[in-house]
This record gives C-alpha cells, sequence and structure tokens, in this order.
C-alpha cells in the first residue's frame, strides 16, 4: 500500500477551487492588515517621539532665562547713570518738564580737606612729587573766591576726586524763578574761565531747593523748579562754549539738605547750585 502525504491549503486550494474561493477573503483579510501595521510603524519611524516637543520647549525657555540674565549682567552703571544725566538737559524750555528723569545720588560730605603734597627728604628735585592739576584747580577756585569777596556765597571743597563748587541760590535765581540775576553773571564768567582752563574735565551741575513746597502751572514740584534751575546754568554754559560732552544737569528737588529747614537761614543755604568736577579718566 502506497503512502500519501497530506496536502498542503495551497495546494488544495489550487486543486479545489471551491476551498479556494473560500480562503480567499481570509488572505485579503490578513494582507490588508499587513499593509496597514507596516505603513503605522512607518509613519511612527518619520515622527519625533512626543516627549521630544515639552523637552525642546524646557530648553527653549532656558536659553531665554540665560540670555536675560547676562543682558542684565552686562550693564554698565556709570554708562547706564551717563546716559540718563544727558536726557535730562533740557535746552529749550518748553520741553516737557515730567519727563525730566532725576538722579539721586549720596549727599556729599563737607568734611573732605586737600592734603598738601609734602617732599620727602632724601629725595632730588627731579624726584620730588608735582603738584596736580587737582592741586591748581583748587588753588585757583580759591584764589577767584578771595579775589572776588564771594566766600558769603561761595565754597569749594574735595570729595574724593572730584571737586565740588557749591552757589547759593539767593545770588543766582529769585524765588520760585529761573531768570538769572545778573548779579549771577559775572560769577558764572569766572567759573567758566576754569571750565576753560582746566578742560579735562567733566562738569556735573546739581540743583536743590529748599522743602517749601511750590506748585504752578509752570512747576508743579520743586522737582522741577530744581531740574530746570540747573539745566538753565547748563545752558549759560553751552552758550560760552563748553562743550555739550563733558556737561550734565540734574534736578535733586529738597533732598540732601545741608542746614535745617526750619529756619529761613536754612533754607536759603538748601537752595544752591553746585558744580561737581571730576577729571575724566
Amino acid at each position: 500500500m502506497a503512502n500519501t502525504k497530506p496536502s498542503t491549503t495551497k495546494e488544495s486550494a489550487i486543486k479545489n477551487p471551491g476551498i479556494a474561493a473560500k480562503l480567499n477573503p481570509s488572505i485579503e483579510a490578513m494582507q490588508s492588515d499587513d499593509s496597514d501595521n507596516t505603513i503605522d510603524e512607518i509613519a511612527d519611524e518619520e515622527g519625533a517621539p512626543a516627549w521630544m516637543v515639552t523637552f525642546a520647549d524646557l530648553m527653549t525657555l532656558l536659553l531665554v532665562f540665560f540670555v536675560l540674565l547676562f543682558s542684565i549682567s552686562s550693564v554698565e552703571k556709570e554708562r547706564f547713570k551717563s546716559v540718563l544725566s544727558s536726557i535730562q538737559i533740557a535746552l529749550n524750555q518748553n520741553t516737557p518738564i515730567a519727563s525730566q528723569i532725576i538722579i539721586q545720588q549720596a549727599p556729599p560730605s563737607t568734611d573732605s580737606k586737600v592734603e598738601p603734597i609734602i617732599p620727602q627728604p632724601g629725595m632730588d628735585e627731579a624726584e620730588q612729587p608735582k603738584e596736580s592739576d587737582k592741586d591748581n584747580l583748587m588753588e585757583d577756585i580759591e584764589s577767584l573766591i578771595q579775589e572776588q569777596r564771594l566766600g558769603e556765597f561761595v565754597y569749594v571743597y574735595t570729595e574724593g576726586d572730584r571737586i565740588i563748587i557749591r552757589i547759593k541760590g539767593t545770588i543766582l535765581f529769585p524765588s520760585g524763578d529761573v531768570e538769572l540775576f545778573d548779579d549771577a553773571i559775572p560769577i558764572f564768567d569766572d567759573i567758566y574761565s576754569l571750565f576753560k582752563k582746566y578742560a579735562d574735565y567733566n562738569i556735573d551741575i546739581k540743583g536743590y531747593t529748599d522743602n517749601t513746597p511750590i506748585a504752578t502751572s509752570r512747576f508743579p514740584s520743586n522737582w522741577e523748579l530744581s531740574a530746570v534751575r540747573a539745566t538753565t546754568v547748563l545752558r549759560f554754559f553751552l552758550e560760552q562754549g563748553i562743550d555739550p560732552v563733558r556737561m550734565s544737569a540734574t534736578g535733586y528737588s529738597d533732598l540732601f539738605p545741608i542746614s535745617s529747614n526750619e529756619t529761613e537761614e536754612g533754607r536759603a543755604q538748601n537752595r544752591r547750585v553746585e558744580f561737581v568736577l571730576e577729571k575724566e579718566e
């Protein structure tokens, strides 16, 4: 008796068309499922994983944050202050006063003194320390005060490397106004000659008032009054030919009084204009 092999489904389907017809739908369905799975796998491979979107957002936010920190830390304080001071320079009194920027600084100290240069024993004349421009400028200012008998109105002192010339407001401006007295012009003319001689010194003009409130259509407060007085003085020296790059003007209202505002004499002391001279490095 001969051995017979069981025929495969495929062979049976070929030999028996009826079986092939019955198996056809199942085969086509399986082929369709395989095709769909292949398309999904290709789509998954082409796109980024979902967590990458969140990670990319986080990295972007961190980058922006550190760029912001770096930009803030890179601001030069002195340059920033210089820009703000320059903005305050009002070359026209019609400029809106409210737009002026006020920069507050520590009150000046009047305890500083000029230390004389003392030659050291045993040194040759060529090795002796020479007077600096600062000492020469101080001597010229003091001589000017003595010659013009301005000791009642003008005072000079040093603060570190800076020289401060203080002028009482009673000789400069009428009460509540910004027009210079005629008596102030000769004083400013003499000071101008010093500014011209020592051209390597920058000039910061500071205006102060007492604490008596003012509220007019032109000056809503002492801030505006002090700022415009400072810029009025600045304009005088600009018109005389001082380089505007050397100059700035600031108003301080009644901040940093040098005397008590309880008395008329004290308030007169607090109404003042100061020239801060500092040599550019």
